[in-house]
C-alpha cells in the first residue's frame, strides 16, 4: 500500500493567492463602493447600524496586493505605487494640498466653495483603481499565469517551454 504526501497537494501556491486576492477586490467592486452604516430615527431615539465602508475594504484590499507583490515590482510599476500610494494613505488636508490643481479646477467647474471629504475620497478611489489596474498589468508583463515566474516547479502543473531548443 502507498502512502499518499498529501502536504504536496494542499500547499497553497503563490498564484492561487494572488488570484484569491484578486477575486476578493471584483467582490468588493461588485457593488456600490459606499458607507453602508445605516441610521434610523424612531422618534425620541436614533438607532446606528455599523456596517462596513467598502471604499475602504476595497483601497485596503488592492493596498495589500500590492504587498504581495512588492518583490516582483519593476521600475514601472514602483513608479505607480508611489504615485498612488501617497494619496491612498494620505490624510485628507494633504491630498487637497497635493492635488491643489484638481481641487481648485473642480472647485470652479462646481461653483462650490468647499468639496469637502467627498474629494478626498473620491481621488483616494480613483487613485486605488489607478494602482489596482497597474498591478494587473505587471501581472501581465510578468505572466502570472505561469506559475514558474513566481517560484513553483512548471513540470508539477504540466506547463511546457515554448522557447525550448530556441537559439538567439
Amino acid at each position: 500500500m502507498e502512502t499518499q504526501n498529501t502536504y504536496t497537494h494542499d500547499k497553497l501556491e503563490f498564484r492561487q493567492i494572488v488570484l484569491g486576492h484578486i477575486k476578493k477586490i471584483l467582490e468588493i467592486s461588485s457593488s456600490e463602493l459606499r458607507d453602508k452604516t445605516i441610521i434610523r430615527n424612531h422618534g425620541n431615539y436614533s438607532e446606528t447600524i455599523e456596517n462596513e465602508d467598502t471604499r475602504q475594504s476595497y483601497m485596503q484590499a488592492i493596498e495589500n496586493l500590492a504587498y504581495i507583490l512588492m518583490p516582483y515590482f519593476d521600475e514601472e510599476m514602483l513608479q505607480v505605487y508611489e504615485r498612488c500610494v501617497r494619496i491612498i494613505n494620505a490624510f485628507g488636508y494633504e491630498v487637497k494640498r497635493i492635488l491643489k490643481k484638481t481641487y481648485e479646477r473642480i472647485k470652479e467647474d462646481t461653483g462650490k466653495d468647499d468639496l469637502g471629504n467627498a474629494f478626498v475620497l473620491e481621488m483616494k478611489l480613483k487613485y486605488a483603481k489607478k494602482l489596482f489596474i497597474a498591478l494587473n498589468m505587471l501581472l501581465k508583463r510578468n505572466d502570472y499565469l505561469k506559475s514558474a515566474v513566481y517560484g513553483e516547479d512548471r513540470d508539477e502543473l504540466g506547463v511546457e517551454d515554448d522557447n525550448e531548443g530556441d537559439e538567439e
